[in-house]
């Protein structure tokens, strides 16, 4: 563990960000003793007036959202960034908080980090290279123009408030930090084509019943984020063409040299980007007249051939969940451990896959998580299961679009895992000690699941469960028992057992 003390004399990087103060009501007056009067013939017990503790009450206006803004300058022939983030944070858990917490997810990839973020077995794909390491330096904290004293331990950074933050108040944190990215095939990364750069920016940990510290986890994707608003500003050689989350608000050359890409972003979960001298881009408009662009390196690609497997998979999920509420979607490619990584608005899709047909999994897997695990968050850390199953079974429906062909899919996927007794969903991705039983866990037996609760509850009230999930927890977070109380309500059954069975058990309950 690192800490750092900022002292009083060091320069401001950060002015005019007075805290925002809220009045809360006043202490209701004592409840008036209604007992006997002095002349009464008998003496009334005495008791002590009951406290009652107000509520917080939140102002008539806070933020919708916390906001981070952050100005990065890229090198990228160094793979080298020099960053600040301005992030508005309230406080919305209901008592005071002495610190903030944020997470710093490319300092998993340092030298001395304690746990590795990759499986042994997969490190050959990780990277492709040799192993590389990569780092975010914090070097200043303020809160309010006051310097903070902080720690930053891996992929957590703890900044400790001069003074409490009262519930529903206001402070305007800002940091500076250095960056180094490896050249590696993970969520930010890169080749001799093109840097990406998703989980990059430190953003604010999830209050659940305290700050969410989780590690970053080997397997799956071991994130639990609010959705926030985005607003940010990259410095590049002016030959490099910049894409992210979403909006790309303005382009600006400085010089002959150097431009300036803006994004604004709203509800995203996360703000991923990219950016190459190389990007060809292609692009196709959706039936409901959303968006789709790609961009790639790899001449050799059939930008047409992706664009009708990403046009079949979203007006599917547009079909059976919602109309996609966010105007465009980018698909990326990059080179990874794996087939795609879903970011909100943002879609990196591997270079392997997208050359050898496989690029049909990748873009569906990557769009089916923009409604199931971008829009709609759960915490997937201790519930993978949940966005995993849900995602993979929707997927599964670009392709099987009729009952015995999913049934065929299905029986295969059961066949691989039928024997298997160790599979328990209930358990978070801190219990898989490789990728492979994390992707029978939550992988295949969580799609199982949630194909027998669609052959349990029929076609019809299938999807108005998934329709109807999508459209109450949008932009918020969801958890496992929102989901079973849902489908509880709107089949009108009572699938306690069902679930419990499928979550806390290790073996593989039977195909219908």
């Amino acid at each position: 563990m690192r800490k750092i003390f900022i002292i009083f004399g060091l320069l401001l990087f950060f002015a005019g960000c007075a805290c925002d103060e809220v009045t809360l009501p006043d202490e209701p007056d004592p409840p008036v003793n209604s007992g006997n009067s002095a002349d009464s013939p008998y003496e009334p017990e005495q008791h002590e007036p009951p406290v009652h503790e107000p509520e917080p009450t939140p102002p008539v206006a806070i933020p919708e959202r916390d906001e981070h803004r952050a100005f990065l300058t890229i090198s990228p022939a160094e793979r080298l960034v020099s960053g600040s983030s301005h992030i508005t944070f309230t406080n919305r858990t209901g008592g005071e908080l002495e610190t903030v917490v944020l997470r710093v997810y490319l300092n998993a990839f340092c030298r001395d980090a304690e746990n590795s973020p990759v499986f042994p077995e997969l490190e050959w794909r990780a990277f492709p290279n040799g192993r590389e390491y990569g780092n975010i330096g914090i070097e200043y904290a303020f809160a309010n123009d006051e310097p903070l004293s902080f720690e930053l331990d891996e992929t957590v950074l703890t900044l400790k408030l001069n003074k409490p933050l009262a519930p529903y108040q206001t402070v305007r944190l800002f940091l500076l930090y250095t960056a180094e990215i490896p050249q590696i095939a993970h969520r930010t990364g890169g080749n001799e084509n093109a840097l990406w750069f998703g989980k990059f920016l430190p953003t604010l940990a999830v209050y659940d019943n305290g700050w969410n510290t989780d590690a970053h986890y080997p397997a799956g994707n071991p994130f639990f984020v609010q959705a926030a608003n985005y607003r940010v500003e990259i410095t590049t050689p002016s030959r490099y063409t910049v894409v992210g989350t979403g909006t790309r608000t303005e382009e600006v050359i400085i010089d002959t040299d150097t431009k300036i890409t803006r994004f604004t972003a709203n509800h995203a979960r996360d703000f991923a980007f990219a950016l190459s001298p190389h990007f060809l881009t292609a692009q196709a408009i959706t039936e409901t007249g959303v968006t789709i662009h790609l961009y790639y390196f790899t001449e050799t690609l059939n930008p047409e051939q992706i664009l009708e497997s990403a046009l079949r998979s979203m007006n599917f999920f547009e079909e059976r969940i919602s109309v996609f509420p966010l105007g465009h979607v980018t698909i990326v490619e990059a080179e990874l451990m794996q087939d795609s990584i879903a970011f909100s608005q943002v879609v990196f899709a591997d270079s392997w896959y997208l050359a050898r047909g496989g690029q049909y999994r990748a873009i569906a897997h990557g769009l089916g998580n923009q409604w199931l695990s971008q829009i709609v968050g759960t915490n997937r850390v201790a519930e993978p299961w949940l966005t995993n199953g849900l995602t993979r079974f929707v997927q599964a429906g670009v392709f099987y679009q009729d009952a015995d062909t999913l049934r065929s899919r299905m029986e295969r996927d059961y066949v691989t895992i039928n024997e298997r007794t160790t599979l328990i969903m209930a358990n978070g991705l801190g219990a898989s000690p490789n990728w492979a039983h994390y992707a029978h866990t939550h992988g295949r037996k969580a799609m199982l699941m949630t194909y027998n609760l669609h052959e349990l509850v029929g076609e019809e009230v299938f999807w108005q469960i998934i329709s109807e999930y999508y459209r109450r927890f949008a932009f918020e977070i969801a958890d496992a028992n929102d989901f079973i109380n849902l489908a509880e309500e709107i089949s009108g059954r009572n699938l306690q057992n069902f679930f419990s069975r499928w979550i806390n058990e290790g073996t593989v309950p039977g195909l219908p």
